[in-house]
């Protein structure tokens, strides 16, 4: 079973439960999808720079060291959620 998700969901993760992270949503993108390519087969990227849909109170954080303005959107196995989360909270 597959699911689709985006970048900007994940990166809205780390900023939370690591607000200390100082990794730019650019370097974390990267390492998401790397991480999805090896570890969460069949993976791929559904689209690009895909506008991110933020409320007013989160849209004021987006910047390279907060959240993303546009994000990618993957589809992958699904199964692999919550091994993808524990290597969230490496980041």
């Amino acid at each position: 079973m597959t699911i689709e998700m985006g970048n900007d969901e994940f990166i809205l993760y780390i900023r939370k439960h690591n607000p200390s992270c100082r990794r730019t949503t650019e370097d974390l993108g990267r390492r998401i999808w790397e991480w999805i390519r090896k570890n969460a087969q069949p993976a791929v990227k559904i689209c690009e720079d895909q506008p991110c849909l933020w409320s007013r109170s989160r849209g004021r954080f987006i910047s390279a060291s907060s959240l993303p303005k546009t994000a990618t959107q993957f589809r992958f196995n699904r199964e692999r959620l919550p091994e993808l989360y524990t290597y969230l909270d490496t980041l």
